[in-house]
């Protein structure tokens, strides 16, 4: 695949930038040396003729404190003393100055230039007397300075010629290395979402302004992909990334791109299409090949694939960003639609995406401004016909569309990440309104969300604290789906449940894979029958058969069954003759508020005392 440079002007300068770097580090390397000889030797004899000074000074002040009104006139005096203290050097020179500056006496000669000079006073009785100067010549470190300067440009200049093209290959190396990190995602090799923005910007640009051939944005999302992460980890997770990128390569022509725009989605850029199939043809292609399966260490793997397809055809069409948009929105239509499929955008797709997100924002604040209701359903005993309890079931009193059942809002309130704080209020809710209800057992409906999200024990222990209903007349029902992931801990989650004296119910059983194999793992205390084989119960024999074999494991096992869905006496009557003990379904009560269960309750209490 052909990849346009990318940053190529900043990589230059950055380029010439570090060989200029080199040329000066090198300078500095030569001028080190000589410099540090030189401030180290002055700082030297700096401190030695300092010493000097103040100990001339000090035995000139002796002379002085000896002749305290005469010993400015005795200049021979004091050089024979400084004569006996100090030995004369001809680039030093030393003056012993009277109180008002006269020399008094003087040894050396004149020493050339560049000179370094120390002045210290001489202090006779606590006045001063006059100061003692020493003059020395920096000549000879500064000659010193000089060899030791050449030597070390000579030696720098030698190392910078001999390894000078070593470390320009390792720059250009790390140049080309540095270009691709900033350029290229760093898991797949693929080109990333900077790279992608160019090159959509080129193809559109391209395309309006010779205004003949289209181009197609594709955007990709890996179907079953959270799956694989969670079940065989990051790692496995990272290689299927991995050989998605290399089957998607593989199937593009070179003025093709494909890019990762993070985590399991992709995009690719289709320019210059001439034929009206070539962008569906592709699509069709990249799910075949995405459906075959992935070897991830020895395990085979299906994920399969999701497709959006944006079209840019003319002089017209709206820039990068608005194409990105419509190919992400038909994405979420295909995935909508079954997923493992393509859609183009078409324009209504924006009316159902406005529509979605005004729900999404209705949705977040639906908790918050109480529109949220609970609707209870009878739960029956087959044998006496007496009400055993209610399983509550949410309901949303949405402003503008009434009330909205679960189907409709909990996959988006799920994809929100909301259904921890909606389930923890069904649950406080449903306790509360239990509480009213002496005798009655309540039912609960319980994600895998709520459930693996963490602490959910701890929030039933409270909303039974909170509002006083006996553990016993609580009943938590989950899905076999609950268990698919996360099982161990999963498990130990439900037995802490259990140990607060909640019963725990596993609901739709018989319509997953593995139900069974959790049967032996967990002890539920109630299997309850899906609605698919109630329905069917009087005229398939084979849902019959289903529910026989149901009935027989609760008895096997000891727990209690409860058939969903009986809408009709003739299935009541077939299910009880099977030996079921509950049911519920509209033969028995449609879910109702609150305040009906409660004529409900009081119109059978009146109708038992009569």
């Amino acid at each position: 695949m052909n990849e346009r440079p990318h940053g190529a002007g900043a990589t230059t300068r950055l380029h010439g930038a570090l060989r200029h770097g080199s040329r000066i580090l090198a300078l500095v390397l030569a001028l080190l040396p000589p410099l540090l000889y030189f401030s180290t030797a002055r700082s030297t004899i700096e401190a030695e003729i300092g010493l000097e000074a103040r100990f001339i000074a000090s035995t000139v002040a002796d002379i002085a404190e000896a002749n305290p009104t005469h010993w400015t006139f005795e200049a021979p005096r004091i050089a024979f003393a400084l004569s006996r203290v100090v030995d004369a050097h001809t680039l030093e020179s030393r003056l012993v100055l009277g109180p008002t500056g006269e020399v008094l006496a003087t040894l050396g000669g004149t020493p050339p230039w560049p000179i370094l000079r120390i002045e210290d006073e001489i202090t006779a009785h606590g006045v001063r007397a006059g100061s003692v100067v020493i003059v020395k010549s920096m000549t000879e470190i500064l000659d010193r300075s000089a060899v030791i300067g050449v030597l070390s440009a000579l030696l720098v200049g030698l190392v910078y010629m001999l390894l000078g093209h070593v470390p320009q290959r390792l720059l250009d190396a790390a140049m080309r290395q540095l270009t691709h990190l900033a350029t290229h995602d760093a898991l797949t090799g693929l080109p990333n979402r900077g790279v992608f923005m160019d090159r959509l910007d080129l193809a559109l640009a391209t395309m309006r302004r010779e205004g003949t051939d289209a181009v197609a944005l594709f955007c990709l999302d890996l179907d079953r992909f959270k799956a694989v992460n969670d079940t065989l980890g990051h790692a496995m997770g990272d290689e299927l990334l991995r050989q998605v990128a290399a089957r998607l390569r593989a199937e593009l022509r070179d003025t093709d791109t494909v890019v990762r725009l993070g985590g399991d989605e992709f995009a690719i850029i289709q320019p210059r299409l001439n034929h009206p199939h070539s962008a569906d043809n592709l699509a069709q292609r990249l799910i075949d090949v995405l459906e075959a399966p992935f070897d991830l260490g020895g395990q085979h793997v299906h994920v399969g694939v999701s497709i959006g397809i944006a079209m840019a055809k003319g002089r017209g069409h709206p820039e990068a960003e608005v194409l990105l948009s419509d190919a992400d929105t038909a994405l979420h239509a295909a995935k909508r639609d079954g997923r493992g499929t393509f859609r183009f955008f078409a324009d209504e797709m924006n009316v159902a995406l406005r529509e979605r997100r005004s729900t999404e924002a209705d949705l977040r604040l639906a908790l918050d401004r109480g529109e949220f209701e609970l609707f209870f359903q009878p739960q029956v005993n087959l044998g006496t016909g007496a009400v055993t309890g209610f399983e509550a079931l949410l309901r949303w009193h949405h402003p503008a569309r009434g009330f909205v059942t679960p189907d409709t809002f909990i996959p988006l309130a799920e994809e929100l990440g909301l259904l921890p704080q909606i389930g923890a209020w069904v649950l406080r809710e449903a306790c509360t309104k239990a509480v009213r209800w002496p005798g009655m057992n309540i039912a609960v409906n319980v994600s895998a969300h709520q459930i693996h999200a963490g602490g959910f024990e701890t929030l039933v222990a409270r909303a039974l604290a909170a509002t006083g209903l006996p553990a016993e007349r609580l009943e938590i029902e989950i899905t076999e789906g609950v268990l698919l992931t996360q099982t161990e801990a999963t498990i130990g989650t439900l037995e802490q449940i259990r140990a607060l004296g909640v019963s725990i119910a596993m609901d739709d059983f018989g319509t997953g894979y593995s139900s069974l194999g959790y049967l032996q793992r967990f002890r539920f205390d109630k299997l309850k029958i899906d609605r698919s084989f109630i329905a069917n119960l009087a005229t398939d024999r084979s849902a019959a058969a289903i529910v026989d074999a149901v009935l027989g494991i609760t008895r096997a096992l000891g727990v209690r069954a409860n058939a969903e869905g009986v809408e009709t006496a003739e299935q009541a009557r077939m299910l009880s003759e099977r030996g079921c003990h509950e049911a519920q379904g509209w033969l028995f009560g449609r879910p109702v508020p609150a305040e009906r269960i409660d004529a409900l309750l009081a119109a059978r209490t009146a109708a038992a005392a009569e």
